[in-house]
């Protein structure tokens, strides 16, 4: 009997313990941290975990949107979710596997200075030394001396 509560147990609760993975490919970039992901016959809105790009509004938006889109667009994608926000999107980590290389696009728009490491994952020292490599390099948004992070960018204009 506790053999089969431990199987139901695993079986309804499994979306919540592990995360999903979900091939697709990529027909829209939103902005520097939004991507629409075309799988199994479905339009998917993915938000990049961990990740906080320049509003569109911003100083550095367009750019920030163009490197992702110059990234991503039209190719083929793993996301790697375990669950969707409070406006349906869902939250991910996006990969591209191809014969030349693999990317890990959410680190790659932290190191190449078109995204901050969002706001909630500042302890996370793996993105924090990408953020740190771009600030060091006056990547992207470290050009400027002092950027706006887009969080506090988005309570001003509330």
């Amino acid at each position: 009997m506790k053999k089969i509560f431990i199987l139901f147990s695993l079986m309804t609760f499994s979306n919540i313990i592990f995360s999903q993975e979900y091939t697709g490919i990529i027909t829209k970039v939103i902005d520097g941290d939004t991507v629409h992901m075309s799988s199994d016959n479905q339009l998917i809105k993915v938000r990049l975990r961990y990740i906080d790009a320049p509003e569109i509004g911003q100083a550095y938006g367009i750019k920030s949107k163009d490197f992702l889109k110059n990234l991503v667009l039209n190719q083929t994608v793993t996301v790697s979710s375990s669950y969707n926000d409070r406006y349906g999107r869902m939250i991910g980590d996006i990969y591209i596997y191809n014969t030349r290389e693999n990317i890990y696009v959410n680190a790659k728009m932290i190191k190449s200075g078109n995204a901050w490491v969002y706001k909630t994952y500042r302890n996370n020292k793996y993105l924090i030394n990408l953020e740190q490599i771009a600030k060091d390099l006056k990547n992207g948004i470290w050009l400027d001396d002092n950027p706006l992070e887009p969080w506090i960018h988005r309570q001003i204009i509330k």
